[in-house]
């Protein structure tokens, strides 16, 4: 097999994301002309390195590997380098993008070190490394985006919560396709297995399953409630944007409480055209997102277990 390369930057970033990430570019139209720009950027970026990690079809575990390496590398040499580097990939673009905006080397290293540590098969043990694992491969892109977007750094630890309940949505959405990777990410420690999760037998087992995606969802929800608290310092122009995309994932969430146990494993789970208008026009009637109160002290008990991380912003919190 041809050696992984770093892919040059796509002629249209945003067709990227318009492909893959239906939600997010709902989204991003209400951003501002720059960070609509930018944004396409980064997510180009983070969907080529967690393809490289999750599509075994890209090669073996070995040369996927290696391409995440190589991705991370040319990043990282923009920002270590005293001239920038020619921007002639995707990563080298990526990494210019970010040092301008004074994003830590550590962020997107962490970012790609988890990508790297979840190429091959993967158990979570713990609530704490479900957290250290969904700070890496998405709270890292919330710290990544929250400059893009003109928010002050005070507002890291709101950008790094909405990153989590965006993962743990994603995680509680691809239970099955997970487990066909041969991937847990349900804490062991909640009482599941990669079998019951992915191919619950009886309506026992359907309803042990599902509680756990109850509880992980009401996880989420606690990360989403702590995050809208902070969408207030972000620019005017900008501040919709998240508005709506907060809104549609954690809507996906919940809608799988509302479909229960028995249809959860029928389907992946997404929001309808329809569904998107609805919850779309929903957020922008109102003048401001509703304040709500998270149901545990997501700082104290949750973020507080990320201190010390690489890139994890703890001066500034």
């Amino acid at each position: 097999m041809t050696p992984l390369v770093s892919p040059p930057v796509p002629r249209d970033p945003q067709a990227v994301m318009n492909q893959h990430a239906k939600s997010f570019s709902w989204a991003a139209r209400f951003l501002s002309a720059s960070a609509r720009r930018d944004a396409a950027l980064l997510y180009a970026f983070a969907r080529t390195a967690d393809d490289f990690a999750d599509e075994e079809h890209l090669g073996t575990l070995q040369e996927r590997a290696a391409a995440l390496q190589e991705l991370r590398n040319q990043a990282l040499q923009l920002n270590l380098a005293e001239q920038p580097l020619p921007e002639e990939t995707l990563a080298n673009q990526t990494g210019n993008m970010l040092r301008s905006y004074g994003v830590p080397d550590a962020v997107l290293s962490t970012f790609m070190d988890s990508l790297q540590t979840d190429a091959d098969t993967r158990h979570i043990d713990s609530t704490e490394n479900l957290l250290r694992f969904a700070y890496g491969v998405a709270g890292t892109v919330g710290q990544m985006m929250r400059p893009l977007l003109g928010a002050p750094t005070t507002a890291d630890a709101y950008a790094i919560a909405l990153g989590v309940g965006m993962q743990l949505t994603n995680i509680a959405r691809d239970v099955v396709e997970d487990a066909q990777r041969g991937r847990c990410y349900i804490p062991a420690q909640w009482g599941v297995t990669l079998h019951n999760m992915s191919e619950p037998q009886n309506p026992t087992q359907r309803e042990q399953a599902f509680a756990a995606l109850q509880r992980l969802l009401a996880l989420a929800d606690d990360f989403y409630a702590f995050a809208y608290a902070g969408i207030s310092v972000i620019p005017r122009q900008n501040r919709r944007a998240i508005r709506v995309a907060a809104a549609l994932y954690q809507g996906i969430g919940h809608k799988i409480l509302h479909l229960g146990a028995n249809r959860y494993w029928q389907g992946r789970v997404f929001l309808t055209r329809t569904e998107k208008i609805k919850l779309l026009a929903r957020t922008l009637l109102l003048p401001e997102m509703p304040v709500k109160v998270p149901g545990r002290d997501v700082w104290h008990n949750d973020l507080s277990h990320l201190v010390g991380l690489p890139g994890f912003p703890a001066a500034n919190l």
